[in-house]
């Protein structure tokens, strides 16, 4: 039991933040789509600071031994991700989901050569499910940037004027 609640808190602690953020500022109405940034924003904060620029083995382990700057390249991709979990509640955002989406095809080579790999990977050894989930959740995150930044309707069907549509 103890091991599912940092689970369920992962799931449901987005959702109860942003429907407490619309409760007490009634300006700010609950909408989906901004759970899923913040899903977003929370994956490629944690990912990109700690996974790629902190700890950045993990991620070189993953990259083929034929790819030229593998340390480098995880740093970068780092930043790309810090970056997209500012940009996602910018008025950049429908552009920030679109560049999520296309990262995140282009990074799932990757992945696969890392699901391959996992029992011959140091860092991964004991722990390769971490690897194997991964790829089917480009999927999920592809959704979320895709319906996290959608411009929102208003109530009468006509497009809502969002912070990203009135810049």
């Amino acid at each position: 039991m103890s091991e599912l609640l940092p689970l369920l808190a992962m799931i449901v602690g987005p959702v109860l933040v942003v429907a407490l953020v619309s409760f007490l500022r009634r300006s700010v109405r609950f909408r989906w789509a901004n759970v899923f940034r913040l899903y977003l924003s929370l994956m490629f904060g944690f990912f990109g600071l700690y996974g790629h620029i902190l700890h950045p083995q993990g991620v070189v382990d993953l990259i083929p031994p034929f790819f030229p700057l593998r340390l480098e390249s995880s740093y970068a991709s780092g930043v790309l991700e810090l970056a997209f979990a500012v940009l996602i509640w910018t008025r950049w955002a429908r552009i920030t989901g679109w560049a999520i989406i296309v990262y995140l095809l282009l990074v799932l080579p990757f992945n696969i050569y890392g699901w391959t790999v996992a029992s011959n990977t140091p860092s991964y050894a004991n722990a390769p499910y971490y690897l194997w989930i991964r790829i089917p959740l480009q999927a999920v995150f592809i959704a979320f940037a895709w319906f996290g930044t959608r411009p929102g309707k208003a109530p009468d069907g006509a497009p809502a004027r969002d912070a990203e549509t009135q810049a």
